[in-house]
């Protein structure tokens, strides 16, 4: 059991500092609150709580500016900012600032509770250091307040500061290159280059020469040595995407370069070090199918995805569809951006997106041009959209094609077929709900349609007990 500890609640909702004093105190904590940012500051410097739970908007002052001066008097205390308005710069200044965590409202009090666990172990083995004061320039555009959003925001923030290999996990036009951008464009290699490759876009003839460079005389044509992508990402970031499209040879060069940061041109008996290049890679593909089948190798897996981070499809952040919608209406038009209507908004937010993102993108953009400058109508959007179906065949046929992907895995595989395919799906359905959650049982057994107790059994069946979403 956790030992008591002091919490101090800022919040000027009377109703959410009711519910954390009755919450924790019932679990044998001491609990205070105070409603303005003034007042929450004395609370703090009078009575030094070992936990603070702190909400972004105040009537008297910004809860980014409080977070700054508490982490002023004490570098290691455990803030977790809360807030119902959120956004990347939000995310980004509350964990630059130094915020231990982020809660989203509506709140989860049995996610607070797991916090104020997590923010006392933390001070019992090693206080934690502040993060960077910078707060970088956005040079990637990621729009949404949703919940699901609010975790990738978090996952962007803390990753950037490591140098681990990170695999964006997500469907077709769900953002991953964005996402990866943002990544690079918040750690310290900012300055340096990004050098994105989409490895299904490369014919496979082409794939070594173009990731690994070529030595003159390698083929017809190699007049010179030529560097390939990581010799010119050195310092900086290289974005591999559709990395479960590289072929065989291309997996053995890049697990060999992960391993000893050391290439091999084509043509090449020398091997070349590169200085410290961090891999991103980027899949819609479930890769675990790709391992099953022999088409991908799992050692180069595990490497490349020491962090994964799943990115929600567009249909389950739908309150993100207006800001998104409007962003684009406004890129299409010049900055001129005329008014979406409220019908042609119902509209899009009704739509099932298979394409994500880059389907909306796609949609918005020619309904500005078909309104001319004038108000967006329904009628000025695409007809799936208007219609509330996608275009014949994409999304079935890519279930289907999904569907034939697995069953032949299973199939690949020895033993009964029923209760294996089970299992994996099952597995799968849970590992999704919980990144979607981040790492959060009770939401994702909400999202599941299970009790908690019924999800929490079943993590445990499955070997996914100690799940953060990554499992």
């Amino acid at each position: 059991m956790t030992r008591a500890a002091d919490i101090l609640v800022i919040d000027d909702e009377e109703a959410i500092c009711f519910a954390f004093q009755r919450y924790f105190a019932q679990r044998g904590h001491a609990v205070s609150v105070a409603a303005t940012g003034d007042r929450g500051l004395a609370l703090y410097r009078k009575n030094r709580p070992e936990v603070i739970f702190l909400d972004v908007r105040l009537p008297d002052s910004s809860g980014l500016e409080v977070l700054e001066s508490i982490r002023n008097d004490d570098p290691d205390a455990c803030v977790i900012v809360m807030t119902a308005y959120g956004s990347m710069e939000t995310v980004t200044r509350a964990i630059r600032g130094g915020a231990f965590d982020y809660l989203v409202k509506p709140l989860d009090l049995d996610r607070a509770r797991e916090l104020v666990e997590q923010a006392l172990a933390s001070r019992a083995a090693q206080p934690a250091r502040a993060g960077e004061s910078a707060d970088p320039a956005e040079a990637s555009q990621i729009i949404g307040a949703s919940r699901a959003m609010q975790e990738v925001y978090k996952q962007i923030v803390k990753v950037a500061t490591s140098s681990a290999s990170v695999l964006i996990r997500g469907a077709t036009g769900t953002g991953k290159e964005v996402v990866a951008r943002a990544i690079h464009e918040h750690s310290g290699r900012r300055n340096n280059a990004f050098v994105a490759i989409n490895c299904g876009a490369l014919p496979e003839s082409l794939v070594e020469s173009e990731l690994f460079g070529y030595a003159r005389g390698a083929f017809t044509g190699a007049a010179a040595d030529k560097p390939g992508r990581f010799e010119s990402a050195a310092h900086g970031t290289l974005f591999l995407d559709e990395v479960g499209e590289l072929p065989p040879p291309a997996q053995v060069k890049l697990l060999r370069f992960l391993d000893s940061h050391r290439i091999e041109r084509l043509g090449s008996v020398n091997s070349v070090t590169v200085q410290d290049v961090r891999v991103l890679a980027a899949t819609n593909r479930d890769l675990s199918e790709a391992i099953a089948a022999g088409h991908f190798r799992e050692d180069l897996f595990y490497r490349l995805a020491e962090i994964q981070i799943e990115l929600p499809a567009l249909r389950d952040r739908v309150s993100d569809i207006g800001p998104l919608a409007r962003h684009f209406v406004a890129l299409a038009s010049g900055g001129q951006a005329p008014p979406i209507s409220p019908e042609a908004l119902r509209l899009l937010e009704q739509y099932s997106w298979p394409g994500n993102v880059r389907e909306l993108q796609n949609a918005v953009r020619q309904a500005a041009v078909a309104s001319a400058g004038r108000p967006i109508l329904p009628a000025h959007l695409p007809e799936a959209v208007q219609h509330g179906r996608p275009p014949a065949g994409h999304a079935a046929d890519e279930a289907q094609a999904g569907l034939a992907r697995f069953i032949d895995a299973i199939e690949s595989q020895t033993g009964p077929l029923h209760p294996r395919a089970v299992e994996q799906l099952e597995r799968e359905l849970i590992r999704r709900a919980m990144a979607h959650a981040g790492g959060n049982q009770s939401a994702a057994a909400e999202r599941l349609g299970l009790h908690r107790n019924t999800l929490r059994t079943k993590l445990r069946d499955l070997g996914l007990a100690d799940s953060d979403g990554s499992a």
